[in-house]
């Protein structure tokens, strides 16, 4: 059975890359991954959706492949994308410059099931509106100082990432040992970088990034609070849906069984992406019409 499953998935695949039709790929490493299962079930008769890893693996595989397949999409978590670059890619979609790429208006897929109105439209919710919100805000509360200080290293890790120094090109300054060493221990942007190292790495600096991201995780207020700051956006929904699913939800088998872990997380997250397009969230409604318009343009 196993063979002949994984005989169906490599002709599914060579179908994709030697056909024009449009694919869009998205993360997950198989299909029954939270991406491709909610997509799947959103753009039903609209697109093939394909799992294609980790966020990188789909960044790298668009940035090889847009020019090639202009009818190949992809879409990822937003992570720690600023929202200029998010807004265009949505903006300019399909648009060459950003390799055919979406990026999530908020941190993870699993943010937008963590909203409390859409939540509530379940059927297998077991609380009240004020009990799952109490849920919600004190399970991101424990989270809230150790996700603040990660986001400082984050940000630290991709300045310093940047294309700082370029490599020789002129042979004729390289004709010994003695130059060569020469020339690379007197490269300005050596003592520069030291510098901005200094600085990103301070103390002050630390501090002043911790207090700066965690008022845009408050929007300034003292605590976290709905409507007050990006917290419900931008802190790690993926750590934070498993345990809400689990507290306020009961989620039966057809033989009455209760469900858990995973299984009971598709069926909420199922539930939920299966109800009519005006009833999901203003983002997989600006998704539909966008990969529609593309697909079937008027």
């Amino acid at each position: 059975m196993a063979k002949k499953t994984l005989r169906k998935d490599i002709r599914q695949d060579e179908e994709i890359w030697q056909s024009d039709k449009h694919v869009l790929f998205v993360e997950g490493k198989d299909e029954n991954a939270i991406d491709p299962l909610v997509l799947e079930i959103l753009l039903k008769d609209i697109i093939y959706v394909k799992p294609m890893g980790s966020s990188y693996h789909v960044k790298s595989v668009a940035q090889a492949l847009h020019k090639h397949h202009p009818d190949y999409y992809f879409l990822i978590d937003r992570d720690h994308s600023d929202d200029s670059f998010v807004e265009k890619c949505w903006q300019n979609f399909p648009d060459p410059a950003t390799h055919n790429l979406l990026v999530w208006f908020r941190r993870e897929l699993e943010n937008y099931f963590l909203i409390p109105e859409y939540l509530l439209k379940s059927q297998y919710i077991t609380v009240s509106e004020d009990t799952l919100r109490q849920h919600i805000r004190d399970t991101f509360q424990k989270r809230f100082y150790l996700e603040t200080a990660n986001r400082v290293i984050v940000y630290i890790r991709e300045e310093l990432k940047n294309k700082w120094i370029a490599l020789f090109e002129k042979p004729h300054n390289f004709k010994t040992k003695e130059t060569a060493i020469n020339q690379l221990t007197n490269i300005p942007a050596f003592n520069s970088q030291t510098k901005k190292m200094d600085q990103l790495l301070s103390q002050n600096n630390l501090e002043e990034l911790f207090y700066q991201f965690l008022n845009q995780f408050t929007g300034g207020h003292e605590t976290m609070d709905f409507g007050c700051g990006q917290w419900l956006e931008l802190m790690r929904g993926k750590k934070v849906l498993p345990t809400i699913i689990n507290h306020c939800f009961e989620v039966k088998n057809m033989q009455g069984k209760f469900l858990h872990g995973k299984v009971k997380l598709n069926e909420v997250v199922k539930d939920l992406i299966r109800k009519s397009i005006p009833e999901q969230p203003d983002d997989f409604k600006r998704l539909y019409k966008i990969i529609s318009r593309r697909i079937q343009p008027t």
